[in-house]
C-alpha cells in the first residue's frame, strides 16, 4: 500500500515535470516570437527615423527654394509698377443680413406660389 502511493506520487510528480517542461517550451518560443518582432520594430523605426531625414532635407530644400523665389518676386515687384486697382464696393454686416434675409423671403414666396403637378 506504501509502495503504491510512493508509486502514485512520482507519477504526479512526473506529469508535473512534463507540464512544466511544456509550458518552459511555450515561454521559450514566445519570447523568440517577441524577440523576432522587436527586431522588426527597430528596423520599421530606423526606417522611419529615415525618412523623417529625408523629409527634414526636403523641407530645407523648400524653404530655400520659396525665400529664392520671394527675393525674386520682390525685386520684380520694386522693378515695375504697379497698376492701381479699382476700388471695391464694401458691404457692411446690415446690408448682408438684409439681402440674405430678402432672399429666404422671396424663395418662400416662391415655392408657396409654384405650381404643383400631383
Amino acid at each position: 500500500m506504501a509502495r503504491e502511493s510512493l508509486i502514485q506520487m512520482l507519477e504526479d510528480l512526473a506529469g508535473r515535470v512534463r507540464a512544466l517542461e511544456r509550458d518552459s517550451k511555450h515561454a521559450a518560443a514566445t519570447i523568440q516570437a517577441l524577440e523576432r518582432e522587436k527586431k522588426q520594430a527597430a528596423l520599421t523605426v530606423q526606417g522611419l527615423e529615415r525618412e523623417v531625414g529625408e523629409l527634414g532635407a526636403v523641407i530645407v530644400m523648400a524653404s530655400e527654394k520659396v525665400s529664392e523665389m520671394l527675393k525674386d518676386g520682390a525685386s520684380a515687384d520694386m522693378s515695375q509698377p504697379r497698376a492701381a486697382d479699382a476700388p471695391v464696393e464694401s458691404k457692411s454686416v446690415e446690408r448682408l443680413t438684409e439681402s440674405s434675409a430678402d432672399s429666404k423671403r422671396e424663395s418662400k414666396w416662391r415655392s408657396s406660389t409654384a405650381f404643383r403637378f400631383d
